[in-house]
Formats: structure tokens, C-alpha cells, sequence
């Protein structure tokens, strides 16, 4: 349970951080700060970085449930599990990576923000995963 709750507290930090990241965007008027689809000429980057969000922040929100912070959301079990999922595979992007390859974009090499990202994500999802391990009494 408690790993839940720190999975949670990485989601909302996530969630944070691109919401930090869409303000200066706007604010200083350079969208190349959100992503590589800013570099592909993908007008929507801002809108595109609010959904991811949103997508962090109902993550945490079902996080907390799952851990019994909060009462039970909908579904809980088959989204959580999802989202275990989702973050697991995203991060095991790093593996190819690690290897030179950018999956996004055959443009643009590997930064070391991409390895970064794929490996904060690899570790919110196996905190994910042994956090949802059975307890053994």
C-alpha cells in the first residue's frame, strides 16, 4: 500500500513538472520546450502536454485509491492494473534507447532527457508492480 502512495506522489510530481513545463512554454512563447512533436511542427504541443496532465494527475488520483488513501474509484481494479501497464511499457522504451535508437523519431538522436524519462518511468511502473503484489501475512 505504501508503495502506492509513492507511486501516486511520482505521478502528481510528473503531472507537475509537464504542467511547469506547458506554463513557460506558453509564457516565453517557445513550444520547443514541450516535446518532439513541437519540432515536428505539431501546432497542438501545448495541448498535447495538458492531456499528458491530465493523464498523470487521474493516474495519481486512482493510485491513492488503490492504496486506500481515498475512497474507491470506479473500475479501480482493471485501470489500475492498466496503468501499470502503460507505465511499464513506456519505460522499457529505455532499453532500445540505451542503444542509440530514438523510437519517436529517426531525426533526432537520444538526449539524455529521453533516457531520463524513459527511466523515471520504468521506476514509477515497478513500484507500480511490486506495490501491487499480494501481501504475504
Amino acid at each position: 500500500m505504501k508503495l502506492l502512495t509513492l507511486a501516486a506522489i511520482l505521478s502528481f510530481a510528473t503531472a507537475a513538472s509537464n504542467a511547469t513545463v506547458a506554463v513557460a512554454a506558453a509564457l516565453t512563447g517557445t513550444p520547443e520546450l514541450l516535446s518532439h512533436a513541437a519540432h515536428l511542427g505539431n501546432d497542438h504541443s501545448t495541448l498535447l502536454t495538458l492531456l499528458f496532465v491530465a493523464l498523470f494527475s487521474i493516474s495519481g488520483l486512482y493510485e491513492l485509491s488503490a492504496s486506500g488513501r481515498i475512497a474507491p474509484l470506479p473500475i479501480l481494479q482493471p485501470v489500475i492494473y492498466g496503468i501499470t501497464g502503460l507505465y511499464l511499457a513506456r519505460g522499457l522504451f529505455l532499453l532500445p534507447q540505451l542503444l542509440g535508437y530514438n523510437i519517436f523519431s529517426d531525426q533526432y538522436e537520444v538526449v539524455t532527457s529521453d533516457l531520463m524519462l524513459s527511466a523515471v518511468v520504468l521506476v514509477i511502473g515497478i513500484v507500480h508492480l511490486i506495490g501491487l503484489q499480494p501481501r504475504r501475512a
